[in-house]
């Protein structure tokens, strides 16, 4: 029997950050680059080379964090794109990053994508 999977491609710059809301279940996979994944209310990070793969086991918010020119594809077996957090819930996702005490992260620039 057929499967469709939709996925979402998204190339970020060096240093750019991407806030996703309802993703879980999604398959997160770097296919160049490198990119910082934080889950929010989680612990640990997860860090994707090329080639690898994450799936997002949480309804929380999740941001995303090129380490260097990325392209990050999000997959869903039931073909549900990923929501880009509006403006003002990626704003507060920043302000929290902001005041986390990790440096490189928190000195990310932030793009908000509409």
């Amino acid at each position: 029997m057929p499967r469709i999977v939709q996925e979402t491609r998204i190339e970020l710059a060096d240093r750019e950050l991407l806030a996703l809301e309802w993703v879980e279940g999604h398959v997160l996979a770097c296919k160049s680059g490198e990119l910082w994944i934080t889950l929010d209310g989680s612990q640990e990070d997860v860090i994707l080379g090329p080639g690898q793969s994450w799936q997002v086991s949480s309804d929380a918010p999740v941001v995303v964090s090129a380490l260097q020119p990325s392209v990050l594809v999000s997959a869903h077996p039931r073909g549900y794109a990923p929501c880009i957090a509006p403006r003002g819930r990626a704003e507060s996702i920043l302000a929290a990053l902001l005041r986390w005490k990790h440096p490189p992260l928190a000195s990310y620039p932030a793009t908000l994508l509409r």
